[in-house]
């Protein structure tokens, strides 16, 4: 009679754990009609289908377009595929170190919007 391996079953149910608490952290960012200049911006930094999806995130944000530094993405592709499967939008700002980024799904479908390397989301958050 085999004996189960425990300890590989705890680690499993601790990661699903893990991962059912961090996907039931995540909401959609805010989006609303994109602004036009924060269209504009993002436009002048980078070209990508996602753009406006992106600008709508920061609108909804109320990030104002003259405190956008640069702006550029990260690819991610399904290598079984060679399908881009997710863009994040990394959105430098002129008032503070790192960066907002937000991420996108394939189809430029807004999933998250968190801060990196020292930057804060509007509002503090």
């Amino acid at each position: 009679m085999k004996m189960p391996n425990f300890t590989a079953t705890a680690a499993a149910g601790a990661l699903t754990l893990l991962v059912s608490a961090c996907a039931s952290s995540l909401s959609p960012p805010p989006v609303a009609q994109p602004d036009p200049a924060v269209l504009a911006v993002v436009n002048s930094n980078v070209t990508n289908d996602c753009n406006p999806q992106t600008a709508a995130v920061l609108t909804g944000l109320r990030l104002p377009a003259g405190n956008i530094r640069g702006v550029n993405y990260g690819i991610y592709r399904d290598e079984f595929r060679d399908k881009i499967v997710r863009w994040d939008a990394w959105v430098y700002l002129k008032d503070q170190p790192g960066a907002l980024v937000v991420t996108l799904d394939e189809d430029c479908r807004p999933i998250q919007v968190y801060a990196r390397e020292g930057a804060k989301l509007p509002g503090g958050q």
